[in-house]
């Protein structure tokens, strides 16, 4: 079958192609999806680069697909051939830029035919870090304030129609020029990220307070300044790697610290929450179902195009999500 293959980690990423590979079989707890689309992520690019340690064999690289079971493993209960599913896979494991992948049953999503194959490959990796940042830990509330950073990205542009629908107020923060994006996404109020002053707009923005919550996208090195943006008692949800709290002063911001990292779960095998994917899924599956959620495709690309569309994301050439249509 074709797959997209990284032979050998490489930063210039140019080990990483089209090859013909085995199609694989489906273990015990597992299903086999025939893919008809799947989406591209940061972590892809990364990956491929060298991030994981453990990616020194010949690895099909993707995490995020959509498509039809084809066939299923031993003890695989509540599912069958020919069932639409979605889901967000295990970078430890062989990836779904493929004409068939496997993965186990437990994070599968059942896919509406009202939703596309490339709507629903857009959704999870990017959808469920802000869902679960949004909803599972931070708990926003309506009339809750929430500043997310990167707002016109993948995780960024999901958390700010998330927290718009809830009901919270949106500060976004943003490039001048992407404003228009992230108001049209839902934000209430866009600020440049790189104001010297952030802080101080934030509250001008918001009656003279600070937000009850952030969402943070990348990593500043100084966790103040990410905390100067909150309300004593406020939320920080990180999906990069924790900031440096080191110079952090006590009974300052008593803020709570969540680390958002969907992978984790995978490699310290919590069931609970793998099997959550799932259930936050069809939540998200459900509000593009009803409109509610902009699954922001910027493109649409074939198999053989995703080496080069990976350089794109790295060099953050676009916004929102890169579909790859490898049956449909």
């Amino acid at each position: 079958m074709r797959a997209i293959l990284c032979t050998e980690p490489k930063d210039d990423l140019s080990t990483t192609g089209l090859a013909d590979v085995p199609v694989p079989e489906p273990g015990p707890g597992e299903v086999r999806v025939r893919v008809m689309a799947a989406s591209l992520n940061p972590v892809d690019w990364k990956l491929c680069s060298g991030l994981a340690p453990w990616w020194r064999e010949p690895h099909v690289v993707g995490l995020d697909a959509s498509g039809v079971i084809d066939k299923l493993g031993d003890g695989v209960t509540g599912w069958k051939v020919g069932d639409r599913v979605v889901w967000h896979g295990n970078l430890r494991r062989q990836g779904v830029f493929a004409d068939y992948a496997t993965t186990v049953a437990h994070v599968l999503i059942p896919l509406p035919e009202t939703v596309s194959w490339e709507a629903a490959a857009a959704l999870p990796c990017a959808g469920l870090t802000a869902y679960q940042a949004l909803v599972r830990k931070i708990r926003l509330q309506a009339g809750q304030t929430i500043v997310i950073q990167g707002a016109t990205g993948g995780v960024g542009g999901f958390a700010v129609q998330i927290a718009h629908r809830i009901g919270a107020r949106v500060i976004a923060l943003a490039r001048a020029e992407k404003a228009d994006r992230a108001r049209a996404l839902g934000a209430d109020v866009v600020l440049d990220y790189r104001a010297p002053d952030l802080a101080a707009l934030v509250r001008a923005a918001n009656g003279g307070l600070g937000a009850d919550a952030m969402l943070e996208v990348a990593n500043p090195g100084d966790a103040r300044k990410s905390l100067s943006l909150l309300e004593y008692n406020g939320h920080l949800a990180c999906i990069d790697p924790l900031p440096d709290l080191s110079r952090t002063p006590a009974y300052t911001y008593a803020a709570s610290i969540h680390e958002v990292a969907l992978g984790g779960a995978y490699g310290a095998g919590d069931l609970r929450t793998q099997r959550d994917f799932a259930v936050m899924g069809a939540a998200l599956v459900s509000m593009v179902a009803d409109g509610t959620l902009d699954p922001m495709i910027e493109a649409l690309i074939t198999l053989d195009q995703v080496p080069g569309w990976l350089a794109r994301l790295r060099n953050r050439a676009f916004d929102g999500k890169a579909v790859v249509r490898i049956g449909a």
